[in-house]
């Protein structure tokens, strides 16, 4: 009989429909992996968004990886923004994640057709075609740290991979998935091993052995009922595997009035008069969650 308390991180939750993270270690510690499970996430943003299929999978593998990514951000403000610029009919995405699990993104385009690499599986390099991929992460350094490279695939998981050996020189195995039907996201998560300082010949031959082992995808797994912590057990392999916490995740934007009149603030004072001379005022929407907020001309001259 499969005890089943194994698979439970210190920290996840026990809900079954919460999204969250996963943080394990295995191989005596030469090896750190990540699991996370996007559902719910994935599904605000396409409410949100109202994204076509193919953007919703890539917006959701885009959101997936970042949260992966910024999942050692400790400090109450540390934030890391990751942006895809590219030349494909969705022509970007910037996901902004911070310390404590909340994600907030949007696509520049939300409505693309919808293309196939066969029956049920998108072509998300298709629509997202060619570009750079740019993670800024800001954690309480004089400068924030900046890295960038050219997308490899615009299948988003091979990006980060590429990202993550070219500019963090971490080699690393990064699966990442979203399931879609006819009534939205099925399901989504993801997967990021990584070898750490002192893995051994052996260690590495494991791992690319693993990876290059017909691993199922992710989604599957999630349908037939693993959660973070089996996803990780069936890759690693290692009955010594160390689940070290869990933490849930979730999509959550940030944006206020007074964050909004801080922008506005920022504009010169010729576009400030202009404005306040305007007696409808103005609107203004966040990209992140299409939130508006309205600031008549008797707001606008306060601001001057």
């Amino acid at each position: 009989m499969i005890d089943e308390s194994f698979y439970h991180a210190p920290g996840a939750p026990l809900d079954n429909k919460t999204d969250y993270l996963v943080r394990a270690t295995a191989l005596n510690g030469h090896v750190r992996a990540f699991a996370i499970r996007t559902t719910e996430t994935v599904r605000e943003a396409m409410r949100i968004h109202k994204t076509s299929p193919v953007v919703t999978a890539a917006l959701g593998r885009f959101i997936t990886g970042s949260l992966m990514l910024a999942e050692n951000m400790k400090g109450d403000d540390d934030n890391q923004t990751t942006i895809i610029k590219c030349d494909g009919p969705v022509r970007g995405m910037t996901c902004v994640c911070d310390s404590k699990g909340h994600a907030r993104a949007y696509p520049v385009v939300a409505d693309v057709e919808s293309t196939y690499h066969r029956p049920g599986k998108l072509n998300v390099g298709e629509a997202v075609g060619r570009g750079m991929l740019t993670v800024i992460r800001d954690i309480g350094l004089k400068e924030p740290y900046v890295g960038s490279v050219e997308l490899q695939t615009g299948e988003i998981a091979e990006d980060f991979t590429y990202y993550l050996a070219a500019s963090e020189q971490t080699p690393s195995v990064v699966a990442l998935g979203v399931s879609i039907d006819k009534d939205g996201v099925k399901n989504a998560g993801g997967l990021i091993v990584q070898l750490m300082p002192g893995a051994s010949e052996e260690d590495i031959d494991y791992i690319e052995k693993r990876a290059n082992g017909g691993f199922p995808d992710i989604t599957f797994l999630m349908e037939e009922g693993f959660n973070p912590e089996k996803i990780i057990d069936m890759f690693l392999g290692d009955p010594e595997v160390c689940f070290l916490s869990g933490s849930e995740v979730s999509y959550r934007c940030n944006c206020s009035e007074e964050k909004m009149s801080r922008g506005l603030a920022t504009l010169g004072k010729a576009d400030l008069e202009e404005l306040a001379n305007d007696p409808k005022g103005i609107d203004i929407e966040c990209h992140f969650c299409d939130r508006r907020y309205h600031f008549t001309s008797e707001d606008i001259k306060e601001l001057l």
